[in-house]
């Protein structure tokens, strides 16, 4: 076993890896389409500068689909309606995720919602800038997680953009 204690006011957890979830937002307007994204901050551990789709871990009493929302609020202010959201696919592969466990959803909005990275709960400077990111353009931009090739992905296989 490869899980491993910790001691926390005087009770024992087992630690191993983590969930996390990622949320691929799309829009169209007039014809051009467009995923929603956010810069890295200073504030996170990792991929500084770089952009994501809104992403994150698994808070505890949630479920998948409420972490993506909540993700997608803290990260861009956008509020997403959890019945919309549909299970992309997910990546176990301990070499590709840092070692978590990832879900990746996806949910299509009729019309752009105003962004804003003003203070919704999240880590402090965690996000630096959120876009709509026209579709064409995403290799013009540096993305962690390998987020643009999951794009890509849908994009190919969805034959809906």
């Amino acid at each position: 076993m490869n899980n491993f204690p910790i001691q926390h006011e005087n009770k024992t957890y087992w630690v191993s890896r983590s969930v996390a979830v990622s949320s691929f937002v799309f829009s169209s307007i007039n014809g051009k389409s467009y995923i929603l994204a956010n810069k890295r901050g200073k504030g996170t551990p990792n991929y500084q500068g770089f952009w994501n789709v809104p992403c994150g871990y698994l808070d505890f009493d949630e479920t998948t689909k409420e972490a993506a929302v909540r993700e997608t609020f803290e990260e861009t202010g956008v509020k997403l309606d959890i019945n919309f959201m549909r299970l992309w696919n997910y990546d176990d592969d301990p070499k590709s995720t840092l070692q978590n466990v990832t879900f990746n959803f996806l949910t299509f909005l009729p019309e752009q919602p105003e962004l804003s990275i003003a203070d919704r709960g999240g880590e402090n400077d965690e996000v630096e800038q959120v876009a709509w990111i026209p579709i064409t353009d995403i290799d013009n931009y540096t993305w962690a997680f390998s987020h643009d090739k999951i794009i890509k992905e849908i994009i190919n296989l969805a034959k809906v953009f």
